[in-house]
């Protein structure tokens, strides 16, 4: 059970990894079209923090749940 359960996450973590990237495309166009200016990169800038803090998250949360599906040493 725990070896199918492996893939999955993975491909969970891929696919949230993934459309993260694409809000923050999605959003850092918005932006382009709608403010100006010094603002712009502001803004930029705190959609590209926003978008690493939940790219870790993701990741960090995956790696839990990989680290508690692993097999303790000295088993096989």
């Amino acid at each position: 059970m725990k070896q199918k359960l492996k893939p999955f996450i993975i491909t969970v973590m891929a696919v949230l990894v993934s459309l993260i990237a694409l809000y923050a495309l999605r959003r850092v166009s918005q932006a382009i079209e709608h403010v100006h200016g010094s603002e712009l990169l502001w803004k930029c800038f705190a959609i590209w923090i926003k978008s690493i803090i939940l790219t870790q998250t993701v990741l960090i949360l995956g790696g839990l749940f990989l680290f508690m599906l692993r097999k303790p040493k000295g088993t096989v």
